[in-house]
């Protein structure tokens, strides 16, 4: 296993074009489940989910509709695996939803026994289902456990990437810091959780997001997506990018 870096993905706008539906209906769902809210109901245009991670997605949702957190919160456990099942059932296949460069800069840092991870906003199930649908998952699984942040783990997606390192401190037998990662996503969110580990990141202009608003978040990588395997391996390994 090589020493360096520690490569982390985000998914939704990263990996995988955004706009497959399964996911959000899950979260309707499990609100109209758990706590009786029409999932038909509009959400409020103020309320801005991009990047979030499930958990705070959740608790936003449920507390515009009138349920407070202290209400929320026991029945959380409840509601994730109500919309894992969902999603793992419902999911179709993804393969269409792959953004350009991913499936061959994937397959590069396999080649190169590099350790992948995802810092994502997704419940881990709901993770696996999408990669799994989209034929890109098996990358992730050749360690004995799969090193990620999830978005059942915390509102806060600066909270995701010291636990994926946790386990990769774990999983490799040696330390696995900030600054020997990575994190690639998509979303200014993706960029300010790198740099609260002292992560490098690497933004890609796949999702919602523009060049010049990711840039005025100072990624230490902007491309437009991950087409670029050449210039993104010298920004992994630490070499010179122009």
């Amino acid at each position: 296993m090589a020493n360096l870096p520690l490569v982390l993905f985000d998914i939704d706008g990263t990996i995988l074009r955004s706009g497959d539906p399964t996911h959000a209906r899950s979260v309707r769902l499990a609100c109209q489940e758990f706590f009786a809210i029409d999932a038909t109901a509009p959400i409020p245009a103020e309320v801005d989910l991009s990047g979030r991670t499930d958990r705070r997605i959740v608790v936003t949702l449920l507390a515009v509709y009138g349920v407070p957190v202290a209400e929320s919160e026991p029945r959380l456990p409840e509601m994730f695996a109500f919309m894992e099942d969902y999603v793992t059932r419902a999911m179709g296949q993804l393969r269409e939803r792959v953004l350009p460069g991913v499936v061959e800069l994937l397959d590069a840092l396999v080649a190169q026994d590099l350790a992948l991870g995802l810092v994502t906003g997704n419940l881990p199930r709901i993770a696996e289902a999408k990669l799994t649908a989209a034929g890109v998952w098996e990358p992730f699984t050749r360690q004995r456990e799969i090193i990620g942040g999830f978005g059942h783990a915390s509102v806060e997606r600066d909270d995701l990437p010291p636990l994926a390192l946790e386990i990769a401190t774990r999983v490799l037998g040696r330390p696995v810091v900030g600054a020997d990662s990575v994190i690639i996503g998509d979303t200014p969110h993706d960029i300010t959780c790198g740099k609260a580990c002292g992560a490098r990141t690497l933004a890609v202009a796949t999702g919602r997001f523009g060049l010049d608003a990711l840039q005025a978040y100072a990624p230490d990588l902007l491309l437009p997506d991950l087409s670029d395997r050449e210039r993104i391996m010298a920004f992994l390994h630490n070499d010179h990018v122009a």
